[in-house]
């Protein structure tokens, strides 16, 4: 497998390694007492209407299949809702038999937390609505409210058609629920801040089967039972959403974002190789120079950075690619900032955000480890470039290694640290710097496994934290890695609206703690539908 200057994109866009067997786990599985008999099976079938796919029917090898095929699992049941009824009934399901839940949208998870063997999966992919509203009161440029199965390229053509952007992620078949949850890097983030500085509102689906709406005004449980509203100011729980991960506090069944007016932009694309035909070291000094600018770049620039061992002609010794973008017309003072990398660039003129968008390529399927850092402004050292030489040239690859900086910091710091969930050195940073080993044989996975956990070690001394949907499977500090200081709140949240630890998920908040004796079966009043009781902190209203 050839992993080109378009796959390397892919590792710095969404949400690749081996999910070990880390979480709690006593669920039921396929086979024993407490799985549900063929007939139960067939009731769950009518109860979705049919959106249901089974270890028994012809299709389910398709609908298995991850984009990054090393962390495929196989769950017994996948059910495919196409409405916030549909998810309720799957996690009441799952809830009375005690069977594990997994949540897919887009399944671009490099470390399986979106699939697990003879698990529930509920895949959102059939939820795609989308409404708009221009004269919303919270965004001056209006709002967006997308359902969770939507693909980025499909929301960015229904903005375009209102003259707006959304911040979202590059890659087209990306969906916006563990992207956003974990904190959403975009290239137009550094001008609009990241996917979770623009979340107005999230509904989602929790444990026991209730609805819940929660924005930073509060939340509203509807009953699962009555569906009665209960409110809340506290927003505790839109906090940890916004950047606490996907899988762990409940199914988001839909966000709301702010929308921005769209613009014209400047592309632009830099290449070389890291060491010209007679050997000499071309590429240091184009890292250098881009380093030099990066410090200063006006918010309105973004991009990525891309470092591979893919070879150039008249080059054996690997590649530089730089991908920029600015936001707004050529020869304003933001554009200028840019000087003077310019001139090793090629550059042109795009009219909306879309038409830059729509040169983006998603390879379908891959097999790869990825491992990420955040580089802070003091982290461009000539170290961190010895150890970026080290690492693609380094005898024992016989086999593509690429590594992809997604420009972070500009106005992401504008929102103050304490109000999202996402570790703080996001917003700091430089370069949210993903690498990733990619191959093509299941036989060589621990081979390429074992390298990629010692690459992803060295290359943390070079950054502080994290970003979520972007690690290495082997990462023992993970939870102050991706989260800083703020763990131990988002347990507590996570111990509010989810007491049992129903959702769970590798490396998720809580996925190491020991998990309590839930209800299964009939709730205190017997009504056998498989929700049960608990009490989040809220008061009825109406």
């Amino acid at each position: 497998m050839t992993i080109s200057l378009t796959t390397v994109i892919v590792l710095s866009l969404g949400v690749v390694t081996i999910a070990t067997p880390e979480v709690c786990d006593k669920y039921c599985s396929p086979g024993q007492s407490c799985w549900p008999s063929f007939e139960e099976e067939v009731d769950l079938y009518t109860a979705m209407n049919g959106h249901l796919v089974t270890a028994y029917t012809a299709d389910y090898a398709e609908y298995v299949l991850m984009p990054n095929t090393r962390v495929m699992k196989l769950p017994f049941v996948l059910v495919f809702p196409k409405t916030v009824d549909e998810v309720i009934t799957a996690v009441n399901f799952a809830n009375k038999y005690n069977i594990r839940m997994t949540i897919r949208s887009s399944g671009h998870d490099y470390i399986g937390r979106s699939t697990a063997d003879g698990s529930l999966q509920i895949n959102l992919m059939n939820m795609t609505d989308i409404k708009f509203n221009m004269s919303s009161s919270r965004s001056p440029d209006g709002e967006v409210t997308v359902e969770s199965g939507n693909s980025w390229l499909r929301v960015y053509n229904e903005t375009s058609k209102m003259g707006r952007v959304i911040v979202g992620g590059s890659a087209h078949t990306v969906s916006m629920g563990g992207y956003t949850l974990g904190g959403g890097h975009s290239p137009i983030g550094r001008k609009f801040g990241l996917a979770i500085d623009n979340l107005l509102e999230v509904k989602l689906v929790i444990a026991n089967g209730s609805v819940v709406i929660a924005n930073e005004n509060g939340t509203t449980v509807f009953d699962a039972d009555t569906g009665h509203p209960y409110h809340t100011s506290n927003n505790d729980l839109f906090w940890a959403l916004r950047g606490g991960g996907g899988s762990t506090y409940g199914i988001v069944v839909s966000f709301t974002f702010r929308l921005h007016k769209d613009s014209k932009m400047v592309v632009l694309s830099c290449s070389t190789p890291v060491y010209d035909a007679n050997q000499n070291d071309i590429g240091r000094p184009f890292l250098e120079s881009l380093g030099n600018v990066l410090p200063n770049l006006a918010p309105e620039w973004g991009g990525y950075l891309m470092f591979s061992n893919t070879q150039m002609q008249n080059s054996t010794s690997g590649t530089m690619n730089i991908f920029l973008n600015h936001f707004g017309e050529w020869g304003s003072p933001s554009f200028n900032t840019i000087q003077p990398f310019l001139s090793n660039c090629n550059a042109k003129n795009v009219s909306s955000f879309l038409e830059y968008e729509s040169t983006v390529y998603d390879p379908l399927y891959y097999r790869q480890y990825i491992f990420n850092t955040l580089v802070q402004p003091d982290g461009l050292t000539p170290q961190f470039y010895d150890f970026m030489y080290s690492l693609i040239g380094d005898p024992r690859l016989t086999t593509d290694i690429g590594c992809t900086g997604a420009m972070i910091g500009g106005n992401m710091k504008n929102t103050p640290a304490p109000n999202t969930s996402m570790n703080p050195n996001m917003r700091t940073g430089l370069l949210s710097l993903s690498c990733g080993i990619a191959w093509s044989s299941a036989l060589e996975d621990r081979k390429w496994e074992l390298l990629g956990q010692e690459f992803s070690t060295k290359l943390l001394k070079y950054g502080k934290g994290v970003y979520y949907n972007e690690p290495s499977a082997y990462l023992p500090d993970w939870k102050t890695q991706y989260w800083g200081g703020n763990y131990h709140r988002l347990l507590a949240i996570k111990d509010t609206w989810d007491p049992y630890n129903v959702f769970t998920c590798y490396h998720c908040v809580g996925s190491d703690e020991a998990r309590l004796p839930r209800p299964t079966g009939a709730t205190s009043n017997q009504t056998g539908n498989g929700h049960f009781e608990f009490h989040p902190p809220v008061i009825a209203v109406g």
